[in-house]
């Protein structure tokens, strides 16, 4: 019985082998037929599947306020990403001279590779920032065209989706640029506006950055105490110091903001990278103690977890290297039993690509930045639909890809030389 099963076993895989080389014509994955010819049709049809694609373009466009990168395919579909915005034009350059000569007829499917080797291969053009910021844009064009090359959304190809529904709190800074700064009342009257968009939660940015550290007067009471009065106690209420304390007064200004106001999360409040003095504030605390906006990779979230102690972890896809390296944190957290609430500060691609993030992260629970619907509302000039943003809540996109249809042409008449 067991010599009949191989036989119809050898049998079957000879006719099977025999029909695909011996036939006059060749279904391709597209419905047409390739003519006779083993080589040619199977070229063809090595070309018709999605999954053995090539990148035939590759190119980054800067335009004030932020930077989108195209990634395009043999058969002319194209992905959007977008990068890191500090920078801008150089940004733009590392991509088109230093990135897409490196991944000119990659394969599309191959996303670990190709993001090891961008990392690898411009590193030393500095990946605490320059070198992460282009990778990210790149990295995250490519989901959205694998995404569309496969007609599935990018949450899919990232595990599939814990939640569809993403709470939002809306996000300001109090600085205005060249060391001036927006009054108390002027915060609050911000707030509000965002709490009349629907946002049931608020973070405010002081702004105050390493170079004004410990600055006297201190803005935080000020500012939180007029922010609760026009916004009430039901609205949750978030505090980024933009690291700008030393130890010790960050812990006494965290404990006025929680005990008094009601403030529930504090972020970045010492130096970027002083994770002992980051670990101090931590465990002095009784809020959760947020950073991440200025981790760009994987190890460096590792040492963030492991020596800073905070209880929030805020990665940003476009400064981390992309939705790549962003799973990876996303691991990490998973490891470490920390949520992930994402640094986000552009409301386009890179919403998109923090909702598809968001939604297939199981430690991204809770509330996620976004900047409200008038800062940087003039970005949207730049796509064709919206994405679907209602009273401080986003649904995840369905689309193919991230979900949004950029204008192309619009990019490239308004991309900066």
């Amino acid at each position: 019985m067991k010599i009949r099963q191989h036989q119809g076993r050898r049998e079957f895989l000879r006719f099977a082998i025999g029909a695909s080389f011996c036939s006059p014509l060749l279904a391709s994955a597209d419905g047409e037929t390739v003519p006779e010819g083993h080589g040619v049709r199977l070229q063809a049809v090595a070309r018709a599947h999605p999954g053995n694609m090539k990148i035939t373009e590759l190119q980054a466009y800067a335009v004030k306020r932020a930077i989108f990168v195209k990634v395009a395919a043999e058969d002319g579909t194209t992905g959007w990403g977008e990068a890191g915005h500090s920078g801008g034009l150089l940004v733009a350059q590392l991509v088109n001279r230093e990135i897409a000569p490196l991944l000119k007829g990659w394969n599309i499917f191959d996303g670990d590779p190709a993001w090891s080797r961008m990392y690898f291969q411009v590193d030393e053009l500095g990946p605490s920032g320059l070198a992460a910021q282009a990778i990210a844009g790149v990295d995250c064009a490519l989901w959205d065209l694998r995404g569309k090359l496969l007609g599935l959304p990018v949450w899919k190809l990232l595990g599939g989706s814990y939640r569809r529904q993403i709470p939002l709190y809306g996000s300001f800074s109090r600085a205005k640029g060249e060391n001036e700064y927006m009054t108390s009342t002027e915060c609050a009257r911000q707030a509000a506006s965002l709490v009349e968009e629907g946002f049931r939660a608020i973070k405010v940015r002081l702004g105050i950055r390493e170079e004004n550290v410990d600055p006297s007067p201190d803005p935080a009471i000020p500012v939180v105490r007029e922010i609760r009065s026009a916004v009430g106690d039901a609205i949750a209420l978030f505090v980024d110091a933009n690291n700008g304390y030393t130890p010790s007064q960050a812990i006494r200004v965290g404990k006025a903001l929680s005990e008094t106001y009601g403030v529930s999360l504090f972020e970045e409040p010492v130096a970027a990278y002083q994770y002992p003095s980051l670990a101090k504030v931590a465990d002095a605390l009784d809020i959760p103690v947020a950073a991440g906006e200025h981790e760009y990779s994987k190890w460096q979230f590792r040492d963030l977890i492991l020596e800073g102690n905070v209880d929030v972890l805020n990665p940003d896809v476009s400064k981390l290297a992309g939705l790549t390296e962003a799973m990876k944190v996303s691991a990490l957290a998973d490891t470490f039993d920390l949520p992930i609430s994402v640094h986000n500060a552009r409301p386009t691609l890179l919403t998109a690509a923090h909702l598809h993030f968001v939604c297939a992260s199981r430690m991204a629970k809770g509330y996620h930045e976004h900047p409200g619907s008038k800062r940087l509302a003039e970005l949207w000039q730049f796509f064709e639909n919206p994405l679907d943003v209602k009273n401080g809540v986003a649904t995840v996109p369905e689309a193919p890809g991230l979900g949004l249809i950029p204008r192309e042409s619009e990019i490239r008449k308004a991309a900066l030389s």
